[in-house]
């Protein structure tokens, strides 16, 4: 017999020999079969062999001739495939860098993104895309601690990359200053440059005073970064 998981409440373990039709354990219920090509998941009352080969049938006769190799790869690859948890998390973090960046390019204080921006996303969240915003938020790390660091450390990330483009080219150099809540000085350099012949302007670094603005003080933070 076909049937995969039996009578009603009597669940059979999977078999490898399943993945020759193209039906594995639903990765949400290891009771439920789930189709590899389409990731239709059926319940578990309800499978029955021959709808299993109706919909393998009419769904995906076009599959007919392929090998347990084939299969074995889709299911290696949905294995591997990020969770719904591990995506938000990961794009919450890019987000967080490339907001923290934002705000740097802005001049704007760092506790814009606590006081202004988490709340503009909240809202955006809530009321155009009806997406219950608390636990996107909660990912979203834009304290004002945060935000220095993430500028620290893309500014260095960025140089390491940009440093290597620019000793190819010619560019132009702006510096420019913007001062924190705690009365600290930011210097942020930005460069400026033909790339693809297109006029491309980026920011090279974002570095703290530990003494000054005078000249001196800036061109050495300048000399110490390249």
């Amino acid at each position: 017999s076909f049937s995969l998981w039996g009578k009603r409440k009597e669940c059979r373990q999977y078999s490898s020999e399943y993945l020759k039709y193209g039906i594995i354990p639903s990765p949400a219920n290891k009771y439920s079969p789930m189709c590899l090509i389409c990731e239709k998941v059926f319940s578990n009352e309800s499978v029955k062999s021959s709808r299993l080969r109706e919909h393998w049938r009419r769904v995906h006769a076009d599959k007919s001739n392929k090998d347990m190799a084939y299969f074995q790869s889709l299911w290696e690859k949905l294995r591997k495939k990020p969770t719904l948890g591990s995506m938000v998390s990961s794009a919450s973090l890019l987000a967080s860098y490339n907001i923290s960046l934002l705000i740097a390019k802005s001049r704007k204080p760092h506790s814009i993104g606590e006081e202004l921006l988490l709340p503009v996303i909240r809202e955006v969240l809530r009321t155009l895309l009806h997406i219950l915003p608390t636990k996107i938020i909660r990912k979203i790390s834009l304290s004002n601690s945060t935000v220095q660091r993430r500028i620290d450390e893309k500014s260095t990330d960025i140089g390491e990359t940009l440093c290597n483009f620019l000793r190819t080219t010619s560019f132009a150099l702006l510096l420019d200053e913007s001062g924190l809540p705690s009365n600290e000085i930011l210097i942020l350099a930005y460069v400026s440059f033909l790339k693809e012949d297109r006029f491309t302007e980026e920011l090279l670094f974002a570095k703290h005073l530990a003494t000054d603005t005078k000249g001196e003080s800036i061109f050495r933070a300048v000399e110490e970064f390249f």
